[in-house]
């Protein structure tokens, strides 16, 4: 849709000039002659972009320009002086204007850089503007959950699941990607969480998440794990922020905002990308326990390896490792409660039997849950959760 332009020059010249080059580059373009025309058809048409002269008989364009700044303070505007009106200019940018030009104007390129500068730069304004309401909306929601955590346990177990995705999500269609899970609380509130979504196109994203502790506290982390993940997505959306798309990234900034906040917790946890395009999986872990399992079709093995936990230390540094992904696969990633659960005597055994559920392959995580009894409807000594990842194959 083309940019709406509104020129205010006495000069039928100027005006003409201006409008014709202007619509000559795309732009939908209305011409006033005087002030108070100009102010009265700029309230009826909502131009994206005012063009201004500032020396005109009667509502000179200082007049004018102050009344847009007041009525209309998100339009740019442009102030056109001449030769002689340096003064007035540096005045009008005073006023609010975005960009003067001077008459004459021999180069009309000048002119369009002048004006496309100042369309981009009311485009950007705009979009900070709508990101921030967004946020704000966010915000309040994690406010009022948070609230609600606090007052009512049952009620806040209601808002942590919500917050959960399915049980079980498909990403690319038919011969994707399975993400499933399975979480068994020891108490009302979880200080385990899982969540997996898209991030666009070709690329969604995965992880398991497990605070410290237990309680409204630890789940209060939980919420805001959620909320601090969401804006990740919306920076890659709204202003091409790849943060999302570099795991060690995110466990980075993570580690910095759980720090800042001083909660008084940290987590443990392994995220993932994975882009269905080019069948590639990027991945980064904080702490998580025990190691992630990777099947191939042939055999199991453990990925990310030891690494800090996410909000312990300042210092911590992470790092996004990458596989491509065989035709058969899939990821197994369980809390590190499930130990504790485990009949096997030793660490080894129980991650040796662990692999060995993974080995399965075409095994999810309600079934998996099924085999290690986490659906009895117990309250183990710790949450456990279970997050499983297969490639779908027809």
């Amino acid at each position: 849709m083309a940019d709406k332009i509104l020129i205010i020059d006495d000069d039928i010249a100027i005006r003409d000039l201006f409008a014709l080059y202007l619509k000559r580059l795309g732009h939908a373009v209305s011409t006033a002659a005087d002030g108070r025309s100009g102010l009265a058809l700029c309230h009826e048409m909502k131009p994206e972009l005012v063009l201004c002269d500032l020396r005109m008989p009667g509502m000179d364009g200082l007049e004018v320009l102050a009344q847009l700044t007041r009525d209309f303070p998100e339009t740019p505007v442009i102030v056109v002086s001449g030769m002689g009106g340096f003064a007035d200019a540096i005045q009008a940018l005073k006023l609010g204007a975005w960009d003067y030009v001077t008459k004459p104007v021999e180069d009309l390129a000048v002119l369009a850089h002048a004006v496309g500068n100042a369309l981009e730069r009311a485009r950007l304004r705009a979009e900070n503007r709508r990101y921030r309401e967004h946020l704000e909306i966010l915000n309040g929601q994690l406010e009022r959950s948070l609230l609600k955590l606090q007052e009512d346990e049952t009620a806040g177990r209601n808002i942590q699941f919500r917050l959960l995705p399915a049980e079980r999500v498909v990403f690319g269609g038919r011969d994707g990607y399975e993400c499933s899970r399975h979480l068994l609380t020891s108490a009302i509130l979880s200080g385990d969480f899982v969540d997996y979504f898209d991030i666009d196109d070709e690329h969604f994203g995965f992880y398991m998440a497990d605070v410290s502790g237990h309680g409204v506290s630890s789940a209060f982390i939980t919420v805001l794990l959620k909320s601090y993940m969401g804006r990740y997505v919306e920076r890659l959306r709204q202003h091409g922020d790849r943060t999302i798309l570099d795991p060690a990234a995110v466990l980075g900034g993570l580690n910095r905002d759980i720090l800042a906040g001083r909660h008084g917790k940290y987590l443990t946890m392994f995220y993932g990308v994975l882009n269905s395009t080019r069948a590639r999986l990027d991945f980064a872990n904080g702490g998580q326990f025990p190691f992630p399992i990777l099947y191939d079709g042939t055999s199991t093995r453990s990925i990310g390896g030891k690494s800090p936990p996410v909000g312990m230390f300042e210092d911590a540094e992470y790092h996004t490792q990458g596989l491509e992904i065989p035709p058969i696969f899939s990821i197994s990633v369980f809390s590190d409660g499930i130990l504790e659960t485990l009949p096997q005597t030793g660490l080894s055994a129980k991650q040796e039997y662990l692999h060995h559920l993974a080995g399965a392959g075409e095994a999810d995580a309600t079934a998996l849950a099924r085999t290690l009894h986490l659906d009895q409807g117990w309250a183990p000594p710790d949450d456990i959760s279970v997050l499983s990842l297969r490639r779908l194959v027809h």
